[in-house]
């Protein structure tokens, strides 16, 4: 199998979402026959096959776009394998903070480390995403709550950025957590990381974690206004750990996405379907942690856009599968697979504002395509296995598994 980038994809049953923008019908198109790739781009769908520089034969197996995974973690360091053995014996979150664990494990293990660390592992882990059928990707800072190692992890982000041939949207995520100095100080801080950030062009989105022990709801507001006086896109972890109103109060505020929400209210969903506000849920961080599910059928019903994330991270959630998070928004969130792939394609490419590039099949966009072996979508949550994929493309190339580096970006 060659990896040219002039390629046809041919025999294959095609099941794509369509359009740029994040859908709330979740209707599904299937077409049976052949794709035509030039340049990484799709330059043609149709029934009859054409000459071309390289072809891959699907042998009628599914051809979806690649997934889109909105909410993620990387670069990180440290494994916090201990913390993981104490919950399951019953230990709360809140005891294990108090005890010097938690997200301070992770961010004295960040400081420590050297870029040249971060972007190792962080390739590491971007490397798992494209086995699954990932062809996009967020990376957030967050883990170094000081202005040297939050930089540290966004030039990080950068790096690996220009060597995985994933398209990667960096997230500053400095408002993670509230260190010792205190929160007011601490945003002062993080408004002068802001300018540098913007500055330096190191990341397209800001987010802040206002729950329990996190940021308050004054606070947040504040940060996310500086955040939008200077052009950044604003996204938000909310409704996560409690329910205090903030979901709704950041949707009014014009964010882009909201994220977790399993302890989201009726009103927080009113408010955010009036304001077509996108909620990205992450079903694998409830099952990893044993917590309450979003409700996604009650969003779903009002007209709130959903998203699907993975939200993969060294202490709440080392799942990374977008399989598995389909199967649990079938089993556990209430969706309909239709729903749920939209969500973790189309929809999941809009929160990232890559809609016009990927996240559906369709002429002009970039030829990330993956051929799984499955009758059709419902076929995903049923049988949750990254085994189903048989091949990747990402930019009109293939992805090999059995090299010892994937491709690089030209």
């Amino acid at each position: 199998m060659t990896n040219s980038a002039n390629l046809e994809i041919r025999n294959v049953k095609i099941v794509t979402a369509t359009g740029i923008s994040p859908v709330t019908d979740y209707v599904l198109e299937y077409v049976t026959g052949n794709i035509k790739i030039l340049d990484g781009k799709i330059i043609s769908i149709s029934n009859e096959p054409s000459e071309g520089e390289s072809v891959f034969e699907g042998d009628g197996m599914l051809a979806i776009p690649g997934f889109v995974d909105p909410h993620t973690h990387i670069p990180f360091m440290g494994e916090r394998v201990k913390e993981f053995l104490m919950r399951a014996k019953g230990l709360k979150y809140s005891e294990i903070l108090k005890g010097g664990g938690g997200i301070h494990s992770t961010v004295d293990s960040v400081r420590k480390a050297s870029f040249d660390d971060l972007v190792v592992h962080g390739l590491k882990y971007a490397r798992w995403f494209l086995k699954s059928g990932v062809t996009a990707i967020e990376c957030k800072s967050g883990y170094g709550l000081d202005f040297e190692n939050e930089i540290k992890q966004l030039e990080a982000i950068k790096k690996i950025s220009e060597n995985t041939p994933q398209k990667v949207v960096s997230t500053f995520l400095g408002a993670h957590a509230v260190p010792s100095m205190g929160e007011k100080a601490y945003i002062h801080e993080l408004e002068r990381m802001l300018d540098f950030v913007k500055e330096k062009d190191l990341a397209k989105f800001v987010d802040i974690f206002c729950d329990e022990g996190a940021f308050s709801i004054e606070g947040s507001v504040k940060y996310i206004n500086y955040a939008k006086s200077k052009g950044f896109k604003v996204r938000v972890h909310a409704d996560e750990l409690s329910s205090n109103g903030f979901a709704g109060i950041a949707s009014d505020l014009g964010v882009e996405s909201v994220d977790h929400l399993a302890m989201c209210s009726k009103a927080e969903i009113k408010k955010m379907a009036k304001n077509k506000t996108t909620a990205v849920l992450l079903p694998l961080t409830s099952f990893y942690l044993k917590n309450a599910f979003a409700p996604a059928r009650a969003m779903i019903d009002e007209g709130v856009p959903v998203a699907l994330g993975s939200d993969f991270n060294p202490g709440s959630n080392t799942f990374y599968s977008p399989f598995l998070s389909i199967h649990l928004a079938v089993n556990y969130l209430g969706m309909t697979p239709e729903e749920a792939f939209v969500a973790h394609t189309l929809n999941a490419a809009s929160v990232l504002g890559l809609e016009k590039e990927c996240g559906t099949i369709e002429v002009g966009k970039r030829a990330d395509i993956v051929i799984i072996d499955a009758p059709d979508v419902g076929y995903i949550p049923y049988m949750p296995s990254g085994e189903l994929v048989k091949a990747v493309f990402v930019n009109g190339v293939e992805f090999f598994e059995n090299r010892d580096n994937f491709p690089r970006k030209d």
